[in-house]
């Protein structure tokens, strides 16, 4: 598939979706959008749609238009995104194209300092991001404009980054403007198989640094060097500045997101006593691809670092940062140490391994959005091999698409014919297709977490794994084909609050906070039935493969309810947005009454039916469970069990009634036995994982 073919098909795919959703093309794309610069191109850390614009300039007031905006308070950065969604033929996108649309959103910025919005409604977003720009202008040190595009960017055009650019205030305050052009041809690059974002380089010259004293570890594997560093604090306070989003790996964003950057204890130390940040202070843990090194008289110095993560630590460097953006601190004479592990291959395992012993110690534990944790490798089985029901006037049986890794749906596409395209996606259509993300936003909903879940993405993720995990672990047999029908069932019925939420004129006035809006409508829902011990059916949407019609009316009014709640007033937090994100809000809308109707209360069902349908559903995962053991218990074949007997024996882990079962594995494997016994199953897997807790896998 060529760049026209996928842009055609893209830009049918994006009308087709903002049809089913009863949303704006120009909204279902920024989403898209947001989601490649996010994801893959690491250059924003977050993105709300808001919507502004401004025509009729004046000397006191230019134009501006704003089509997204965050203010991201851990990167002391303020990311404005400009969109330019055209569904004819594709364009060129010249430098006239990139200053103009750059220039009207400087202006937003600009007329924001003029107080434009002073006075406005303040329930709006842009009314409510403008006083949050104002109120926070000495945490601002980088303005971040996006400007996206299903346009393609003309070869004429030869510098989008503007590093130098300094944006000046009418109180001489500098702010940092950085551009990031995403055109169609990026977007289809994105997901192409080979595609691979150019690596972070950081040179230490260009902070000032002529380089950072370490000693190397000698430690013999293949799969890392290791380092310990001293790092200068105001070099990691000017890379984090520099380059907040690409550094911290997600998990670590996630943390500093929902725990706030600034913290209080390595503030004060910074201010108050710097000569003893060094005792005080943890350190911080860094992977990186490569280093550069250069040995001199005084020792081993760090000179470039490629692709450098810093995955315990984010609160340190985030700190450090923002007590030199906001309080003006000196950070000469502060000094963090730095463990450094540089990879030699890009082996994930280990990588995910790194962040989660690094982090085993915070009290806080920061997720660890694995997608290859077993519970989402056990969902996307079931979500291509079990078919829907089929709908009214359908003729194909259809899957539910599980994108558990980012590329998974399209990247197939890219291979195949037109007619094999068809094919695919008749089976597989693009609305059916929702990612890790979003299962754990219906699934958050479901569980009356509607407050996690307006923290958006990593954040709620990281909560629902985190949980997830602790079930799983205790008992795994929850998360069967009946859970996964149930996943789906709330899929449907997350996307019909959606729809019903759009149809309704209160909003279609405002059109925003609808991510909000549907996540409280959802757990409102929930927790009416839940107050007459009663269960929604999700299993019921899975079969019907739709909702109800007479659900309707029940999701409007409530709806409109926590609508009402959210714009009220009278709410503790002035920001809508924030006030969302807070278990007050949820409190809230609990309490206020509201009663089902009956056509609702009779479609439910009761707690005891709930709980017999779930305890069959286990009982038929642990027969699967019992199987999928056996299969892999000789897939894994002598050799692997032989070694670890070897391996367990020469560590002094294993008894020998483990080394008998162990060798029932090995007889079993080399066919002298024609069985395993559930028991004998349940023992080699419990001295597996013996083994894997004491290093030996």
């Amino acid at each position: 598939m060529d760049l026209l073919e996928y842009r055609t098909n893209f830009i049918n795919e994006i009308n087709a979706e903002a049809v089913n959703s009863v949303r704006y093309p120009v909204e279902v794309f920024i989403d898209n959008a947001v989601d490649i610069l996010k994801n893959v191109y690491k250059s924003v850390g977050d993105m709300e749609q808001i919507y502004y614009e401004f025509k009729n300039g004046t000397r006191a007031f230019k134009n501006m238009h704003i089509d997204g905006a965050y203010l991201d308070l851990e990167a002391n950065c303020l990311n404005l995104l400009y969109a330019n969604y055209n569904a004819s033929d594709m364009a060129s996108i010249t430098n006239t194209v990139i200053d103009d649309s750059a220039q009207l959103l400087l202006n937003f910025f600009e007329n924001v300092l003029k107080g434009f919005f002073i006075g406005a409604e303040e329930s709006t977003p842009y009314v409510q991001l403008a006083r949050d720009i104002r109120n926070n202008l000495d945490s601002i040190y980088q303005i971040h404009l996006f400007v996206v595009s299903t346009d393609k960017l003309s070869t004429a055009v030869k510098k989008l980054q503007m590093p130098d650019y300094v944006f000046k205030d009418n109180k001489n305050k500098s702010y940092k403007v950085v551009l990031d052009v995403l055109d169609i041809d990026k977007i289809y690059k994105s997901i192409l198989v080979d595609f691979q974002k150019e690596d972070l380089v950081i040179n230490t010259a260009e902070y000032g640094v002529s380089g950072i004293p370490c000693i190397k570890a000698d430690i013999e594997t293949d799969q890392y060097d290791s380092y310990l560093a001293i790092v200068p604090g105001e070099f990691l306070a000017d890379i984090y500045l520099a380059n907040s989003t690409e550094i911290l790996e997600s998990n670590v964003r996630s943390f500093l997101k929902f725990n706030g950057a600034v913290n209080k204890g390595i503030k004060g130390t910074i201010l108050n006593e710097k000569s003893r940040f060094f005792t005080y202070n943890n350190g911080i843990s860094t992977t990186a691809k490569s280093i550069e090194l250069k040995e001199t008289k005084d020792g081993l110095f760090i000179t470039s670092f490629v692709d450098l993560q810093i995955i315990n630590g984010g609160q340190t460097t985030a700190t450090l940062a923002a007590t030199k953006l906001k309080f003006g601190a000196d950070l000469s004479g502060i000094f963090v140490q730095m463990k450094l592990t540089v990879l030699k291959n890009n082996d994930p395992e280990l990588i995910r391994n790194i962040a989660t012993y690094a982090n085993s110690q915070n009290k806080v534990k920061t997720a660890d959005l694995n997608s290859g944790h077993p519970f989402y490798v056990r969902m996307e089985d079931y979500s291509r091999k079990i078919y829907a029901p089929l709908s009214s006037g359908q003729l194909v049986q259809q899957l539910w698409f599980f994108e558990r890794a980012r590329g998974q749906y399209e990247q197939p596409l890219m291979q195949m014919t037109k007619a094999k395209i068809e094919q695919y996606k008749a089976i597989r259509p693009k609305n059916k297709k929702f990612t890790l993300l979003d299962l754990a936003k219906y699934m958050n909903a479901s569980l009356m977490q509607p407050h996690y879940v307006s923290w958006g993405g990593e954040v709620n993720a990281a909560h629902f794994h985190n949980a997830m995990v602790v079930q799983w672990e205790k008992n795994d047999k929850v998360f069967n084909e009946q859970f996964y029908k149930e996943l789906i069932g709330k899929k449907i019925l997350f996307s019909y609050i959606e729809n019903v939420i759009s149809d309704q004129t209160w909003y279609q006035e405002k059109r925003a906070y609808r991510p909000q809006l549907v996540a409280y409508t959802f757990s409102k829902f929930v927790y009416e039935g839940k107050q007459l011990k009663k269960e929604i059916d999700y299993l019921s949407f899975w079969n019907k493969q739709a909702i109800p019609d007479f659900y309707y009316s029940d999701i409007a009014r409530i709806a409109k309810l926590v609508f009402d709640i959210i714009y009220d007033d009278s709410r503790s937090t002035a920001n809508i947005e924030t006030y969302c994100k807070k278990e007050e809000c949820w409190k809230k809308v609990k309490e206020k009454q509201y009663s089902l109707s009956d056509h609702v209360v009779d479609a439910l069902l009761s707690s005891l039916e709930k709980k017999v349908a779930d305890t069959a559903a286990e009982k038929d995962q642990k027969t699967t469970n019992a199987v999928v053991d056996v299969i892999n218990i000789y897939n894994k074949g002598v050799a692997y069990w032989e070694s670890l007997i070897a391996r367990g024996q020469a560590q002094r882990v294993l008894t020998y009634a483990d080394i008998l079962m162990l060798q029932t594995a090995i007889n079993y494997c080399k066919g002298t036995y024609a069985e395993l016994r559930d028991r004998q199953v349940q023992s080699i897997n419990q001295i597996v994982a013996k083994l894997k807790e004491n290093g030996i896998e």
